[in-house]
């Protein structure tokens, strides 16, 4: 099709023609309205030119013809652009004027979706359009709406007609956008003569006719006469204006009194006037649109042409244009909007072009919107540029070229236009508008369906009108998905749906109801149960608004459980479904309700047979996690393995039916829900049952109200042959029975109240008082006291075939609906008292274990298993006797070093061992027995704690020879300390370590106490590092070695370790001296704390600390042993029992005893709730990295006097031990110091005292400090014979050709030294070898390794001193690389204070 034929061409001659501004005097008006009208009522419906053929002539020389034309006429009050809530309240009386119309299209059933896809075109939406364009008229940033001309309009009647004309065209009553600026006040403007012919004869009229000519030119002037015709006519004119009369946006306007005048009258319009009156009045428009309108504006476009030719055109012009914008870059749409004035040269391009797209020159219009783009994109106006950009969209659809081009510039001007914001969004749904009907003509339905979406969408500013905006376009949108080739149903009934939605927010219910009629037979009965829903429900609401009473009673009982109303509504549909129900049927028929919803498929059956549960967390549990708990517990059962061979056996041995014992009550847990948003009471809930004793024919039903078939038993012949090994049991019936006087099953009935949305599950109970059959059938209730509702349970389980003509289900346990009632057996209650749901990593707590027997039977062989052994262990009975945690102190006088209990490692590896009560253990009925449990945790987390209790009854019981007791805990775990121990070799001494235990508090919110820490090992104990200064021979009493532990690191600043921090422990690991030779290991404490501090020690030898610190031990893994301890093949010869002889090559287990206190200060010290906790590191290896440790021995200071004796000699002790399991050779040489340079001391260095000495250029092992002057004379002296700091006497390299495994060697080194100072005696290296592993490498046994360098401990010096790096201490290298059978180690730092004495 044509662009010219579209519905979107029809729309912009509408929307895009000249517009005349009309100005009467009042005389002229009152004239007009004699027929009901107003001048521009009179005129409007003439402004429509079909049938012309007008030249036009532009920029071109060559012209063009016009076959029809438009004008719009306002007046000059009207033209005016409305505000945004003035606007909204026009198109919403808009849209509710056209509900009538638009329901009158949709004639016929609307379930045929051929009816609804007929009328999907409908007017009232390109109404709609219109109107909505309209509000956004009279735009700054556009010149479509500004006046082409201007008529005049002066009565004949009027005083002073040509003193009227110039009092019309006042300043004062211009429209706004000519007092702003930005149109042109200077238009063109056309003077009229209205005269009255029933006023009088036309002459008079011709003579005021004639003085206009003379005064504002023949061609500006013209007459009009009207009401020529009376009212009482018989050939009145064709009523012309009822159809177009515009409905006014402002109620203040001209416009909008006239209407509103009209409406009161109800009187046909034109009533004065007759044929020739019409006929004149269709001549003036004509002749003013040929004569007057259409030259002007060929004037006009020829004559901006020509100066945007001049002006913009061309490349020089170009440049000229851009370089004068270059400084305007960084303005903002707001400071661009107000700069262009109806003079610049930005509006009189734009004037051209809107000019020229009027006169339908679509190539003129196109290249000067394009001239404009880029100079409003370069001022940043983006309102004006997105203007342009929609006006070049739509020149490009009219010329039909480029398709692509021309819905990009449309998208540009509605991207710009929604960034813009404010009133400036709505332009952005009229650039949509022309997008979709763009997609529209060309046949594109989907994309214009997406447009339209996409307008519905935008956030516009508008209250009510934005929903029925939203609503409109949705509805738009749905019919493009019905017009595409297949029809899209689901797309069309979604938006159809979204828009009925909308027009029901803002009480458009004819348009709702329309729109919801439409989709109905779409949604209903395919599955979509929640659309379906929605359109049931606001049908019947809205029928019920209009008064179709009948359809809304129809289509609320479709909406029972409905589930995705509003509360007010749901409520009010529940109140009616209610009220019919009481007035018709009440509560004596039962009905099938389905309100609330119950799950008739899926119950689930609680049920005691030999297996209890202590709560209910207990039986949520899967059968599987118990039934592998149960290992080794209960007996075990043979189950018969039957083969496809054995299927009729396999189908009698089928089990259907549980077993419960009489006087406990069993539960079926039934889910109720409440599909509705507001809450439902429900009263009288209870099971119904069958019962049958084997005493009677009929099975006796309970607790349903009416039932009319109660012929069926409760037992059918298969049945009855599973279950002839009970049913032959003499002790199942009691003989005949009154059910009056003995009743069989008690139904307790529950009342609850569902509220909005909720799903419970209500577990409905039944007791069985006697021995017998007893099947449940369903549950029955009453809706709000009022209906009274009935459902049978549908349970469903696996087909097990019978034969090939039947099948039987057979459910699942849980499932069951069918017992078999035993004789009474005891049940134990059993409960953990003092469990805590939340404790720390470590934690130890006491647990009591309750067992209560509350029937008149005992109970013997009592057992206890639990999921995690090593978590949970069983106390001794002794462990009540005391409160906890004092019953884990060591007791007075037990106190000091004390060996580990052992403790049955065998016994503890099982993890799946059972706990046996003692023997002569009997709970006899009504007692009560307790027995202590002990939890310590490891790991963070969530604990699942499962336990089992295994009894027997002491009698005779039928059916059942045991029960258990399955109990179920969940325990929350944090994160509390994390404890490392680093261990390193002792500088001072070969048999002792020194070990660093880091504590980090990993809980954010609590403080632990550091307590104790304890030691376990068969060589080790444990001892506080004291400070050097301290010497223990000389403290006397208990409280000084307390004050000098407390002085040590052994003891933290602070007892108290706060949240998030970290705190560092040092002891010293020394050797243990054993009086026997056991092999037990040795416990030793060290007490944290300030020494006022009598904390009792925590007792880790024995009781339940023991037995966890065991547990560890085999949960932690061991690290690999070094290689030199550990055998290769041929290596070695004899045994390897060497290496249990080292004193050195065991392990060490340490344990930190943390607490807690609750309360803060003096309330800690008072309360009794002491939370402890016990954190084990094991398998600490004492042994380093190297195969061998070296000590050197002797003193510490040295008093000598360099003025009598130049030099000192000392002696020294180099102590070397071997810790692998090879022997070694030992080389050890010493290296002496170089001579530094030494500048001669000052004047100011020969003082007395000490002086300072730099040593930055000092090698290591030069004193620290310089030399103690005694006597300023010989200061100089002493300084001149002390060259060297130190000297080695002995030998410069001893070897020792063979170190056994675990031996001493010992080597005597003499030092002299020149001056006093303090030295730092490590200039020694140690070469060692493996002799049976180099052997072993020799021939290949092991693989060849690099050079093994043994690690020292690194010395601290004193602050501004740092001793430059050595070359003589670095370990030889070789290129050859050597094996791990030998290494090289220097010296450990050892410092010696040589000091001058006058003695």
């Amino acid at each position: 099709m044509e662009p010219a034929g579209t519905a979107l061409a029809h729309l912009m001659r509408q929307r895009m023609c000249p517009l005349v501004m009309l100005m009467a005097t009042p005389r002229a008006e009152q004239t007009s309205r004699k027929n009901e009208l107003g001048i521009v009522e009179l005129l409007r419906p003439f402004c429509v030119l079909d049938q012309i053929d007008v030249p036009v002539r532009t920029a071109s020389e060559l012209p063009y013809r016009l076959q029809d034309f438009e004008l719009r006429m306002f007046y000059a009050a009207d033209i005016a652009q409305p505000s945004s809530e003035v606007a909204e309240d026009y198109l919403v009386e808009c849209v509710g004027n056209a509900s009538d119309e638009a329901a009158a299209a949709l004639k016929g059933d609307p379930k045929e979706i051929e009816v609804v896809k007929e009328k999907t075109q409908t007017s009232w939406f390109q109404k709609y359009c219109r109107d909505y364009m309209r509000t956004l008229a009279f735009s700054e940033h556009e010149a479509i709406d500004h006046p082409v001309l201007c008529l005049l309009i002066v009565s004949s009647k009027d005083e002073y007609p040509l003193s009227r004309f110039v009092d019309l065209y006042n300043p004062d009553s211009m429209p706004a956008l000519m007092k702003d600026g930005a149109t042109d006040p200077n238009v063109l403007k056309h003077f009229v003569l209205l005269h009255d012919i029933q006023d009088g004869p036309l002459e008079e009229a011709n003579t005021i006719f004639m003085e206009m000519q003379n005064t504002f030119g023949v061609n500006n002037c013209g007459i009009l006469s009207i009401n020529s015709g009376s009212v009482d006519s018989d050939l009145p004119p064709d009523d012309v204006w009822t159809g177009i009369i515009l409905q006014p946006i402002v109620a203040s306007s001209v416009e909008s009194k006239q209407v509103g005048d009209a409406k009161v009258s109800k009187k046909r319009p034109g009533l004065c006037l007759n044929k020739s009156d019409v006929a004149e009045i269709s001549d003036f428009v004509v002749d003013l649109t040929l004569k007057q309108i259409i030259p002007h504006m060929e004037q006009k476009i020829r004559m901006l042409n020509q100066q945007v030719s001049a002006t913009r055109r061309g490349l020089k012009n170009q440049l000229k244009n851009l370089w004068w914008r270059k400084g305007k870059e960084e303005t903002s749409d707001v400071q661009a909007g107000g700069q262009y004035t109806f003079s610049s040269m930005e509006s009189q391009i734009r004037v051209l072009a809107d000019y020229a797209f009027m006169l339908r020159d679509y190539d003129l219009a196109l290249q000067n919107y394009r001239l404009l783009s880029s100079d409003y994109k370069t001022d940043k106006a983006w309102k004006r540029y997105a203007g342009v950009q929609e006006m070049i969209g739509l020149c490009l659809f009219m010329m039909d070229l480029s398709r692509r081009e021309s819905e990009i510039s449309l998208e540009s001007a509605h991207n710009v236009y929604q960034k813009c914001g404010g009133f400036t969004t709505k332009y952005a749904t009229r650039t949509l508008i022309w997008l979709s009907e763009m997609h529209k003509a060309r046949g594109h339905f989907r994309e214009a369906a997406s447009v339209l979406f996409r307008a519905a969408m935008l956030k516009v500013d508008g209250g009510q009108g934005m929903s029925l905006r939203a609503g409109v376009f949705l509805e738009q949108s749905a019919y493009c998905y019905l017009s595409v080739s297949p029809p899209m149903l689901r797309k069309f009934g979604f938006h159809m749906v979204l828009a009925g939605n909308r027009y029901t927010v803002c009480s458009q219910r004819k348009h709702a109801l329309r729109v919801y009629r439409s989709v109905l037979s779409i949604f209903e009965g395919q599955g979509w149960k929640y659309i379906s829903d929605h359109v049931h429900f606001h049908i019947g609401r809205l029928s019920h608004f209009l008064g179709n009473h009948d359809v809304a009673i129809f289509h609320f009982m479709k909406l029972v459980t409905c589930s995705h109303q509003s509360v007010a509504n749901q409520s009010n549909f529940l109140r009616e479904f209610l009220y019919i129900v009481e007035n018709t049927v009440g509560k004596d028929q039962v009905l099938e309700l389905e309100l609330p919803i119950i799950n008739t498929e899926r119950v689930h059956v609680h049920f005691e047979d030999h297996r209890t549960y202590s709560s209910s967390s207990a039986a949520a549990e899967a059968e599987s996690v118990w039934s592998a708990l149960e290992e080794g517990l209960t007996p075990s059962v043979a189950v018969p393995l039957h083969t496809w061979l054995d299927a009729p056996k396999s189908l009698a041995l089928a089990i259907d039916f549980n077993v419960c014992i009489a006087g406990e009550e069993i539960g079926v847990d039934v889910e109720f829900s409440n599909p509705l948003q507001i809450p439902i009471d429900v009263s009288s809930v209870s099971l119904t049952c069958e019962f049958d004793d084997g005493n009677s024919n009929k099975p006796e039903f309970l607790g349903k109200p009416c039932r009319a078939d109660t012929t069926q038993g409760a037992l059918d012949s298969s049945e009855d042959q599973s279950l002839n090994h009970i049913e032959d049991n003499p002790g199942l019936s009691s003989g005949a029975m009154d059910v009056d006087s003995a009743p069989t099953v008690h139904l307790p009935e529950e009342v609850f109240q569902l509220q909005a949305g909720e799903r419970t599950v209500v577990r409905l109970k039944a007791k069985p008082l006697r021995e017998g059959i007893m099947k449940v059938i369903g549950v029955r209730w009453l809706l709000a006291g009022i209906a009274a509702g009935h459902r049978d349970f549908t349970i469903s389980g696996p087909q097990i075939t019978k034969s090939k003509t039947g099948a039987r289900s057979i459910p699942s346990p849980i499932q069951r609906l069918k017992f078999h009632v035993l004789k009474h057996t005891p049940r134990l209650e059993v409960s953990m008292h003092e469990l805590p749901t939340k404790v720390n990593t470590g934690e130890l707590h006491r647990i009591v274990l309750e067992l209560y027997n509350p029937s008149k039977m005992s109970v013997k062989r009592i057992k206890f298993k639990t999921s995690h052994p090593n978590v949970l262990l069983v106390g001794k009975a002794g462990d009540l006797d005391m409160e906890s945690p004092s019953c884990l102190e060591v007791q007075a006088g037990q106190e000091g070093r004390h060996e580990l209990k052992q403790v049955d490692i065998a016994e503890l590896k099982n993890s799946h061992s059972v706990f046996s009560f003692p023997e002569d253990t009997l709970l006899e009925g009504g007692s009560t027995v307790l027995w202590p449990l002990w939890l310590h945790t490891r790991q963070p987390g969530t604990l699942s704690l499962n336990s089992i209790i295994y009894y027997e009854p002491d009698g005779f019981s039928v059916g059942l020879k045991y029960r258990i007791v399955r109990l179920a805990e969940s325990i929350q775990v944090v994160p509390s300390l994390k404890v490392s121990v680093h261990i390193s070799p002792s500088p001072l001494y070969l048999q002792q370590f020194m070990l660093r235990l880091d504590v980090i508090n990993q809980n954010a919110l609590e403080s632990f106490w550091l307590r104790q820490v304890s030691c376990t090992g068969d060589r080790w104990c444990l001892a506080p590092l004291l400070p050097p200064l301290v010497d223990k021979d000389v403290i006397p009493g208990r409280d000084s070695e307390d004050k000098a532990a407390f002085l040590s690191s052994s003891v933290c600043a602070s007892q108290l370790l706060p949240a998030s921090q970290t705190s560092s422990l040092f002891f010293k690991l020394n050797v243990a001296q054993r009086v026997d030779k056991s092999d037990t290991d040795d416990v030793s404490n060290i007490r944290s704390g300030p020494p006022s501090s009598r904390e009792p020690v925590i007792d880790i030898a024995s009781g339940p600390l023991a037995s966890f610190l065991v547990l560890e031990k085999l949960h932690q893994p061991r690290s690999p042993l070094p290689y030199f301890l550990q055998a290769k093949k041929n290596a070695v010869e004899g045994p390897l029992s060497l290496l249990n002889t080292l004193p050195d090559g065991g392990e060490v287990d340490v344990v930190l005893i943390s607490e807690q206190v609750e309360g803060v200060g003096a309330a800690a010290l008072q309360t009794s709730n002491v939370r402890i906790g016990a954190h084990h590191i094991c398998h600490c290896s004492v042994q380093g990295a190297e195969p061998f440790v070296w000590v050197l021995e002797g003193p510490s200071s040295v008093r000598h006097n360099f003025l009598c004796q130049p030099f000192c000699e000392i002696s020294m002790l180099l102590t070397i031990r071997n810790c692998s399991i090879y022997t070694g050779t030992i080389k050890v040489e010493t290296l002496d110091l170089a001579t530094p340079a030494r500048t001669p001391a000052s004047p100011r260095e020969m003082e007395f005292g000490w002086t300072a000495l730099s040593t930055s250029t000092l090698p290591v092992g030069y004193p620290t400090t310089t030399n103690i002057i005694t006597d300023p004379a010989s200061s100089d002296q002493m300084i001149r014979r002390s060259p060297t700091p130190f000297l080695w006497c002995n030998l410069r390299s001893t070897t020792i050709h063979s170190l056994a495994p675990a031996a001493f060697a010992k080597v005597s080194l003499r030092v002299v030294f020149l001056a006093p100072g303090i030295y730092d005696l490590s200039r020694y290296r140690i070469y060692w070898t493996l002799l049976e592993l180099q052997q072993s490498a020799a021939v290949g046994d092991i693989p060849l390794m690099s050079e093994l360098n043994l690690k020292t401990t690194s010395a601290t010096y004193s602050s501004g001193y740092v001793p430059q790096a050595d070359a003589f201490l670095q370990p030889e290298t070789s290129d050859a690389t050597i094996s791990s059978a030998s290494g090289v180690g220097v010296g450990h730092p050892h410092l010696l204070s040589v000091v001058q004495s006058n003695i």
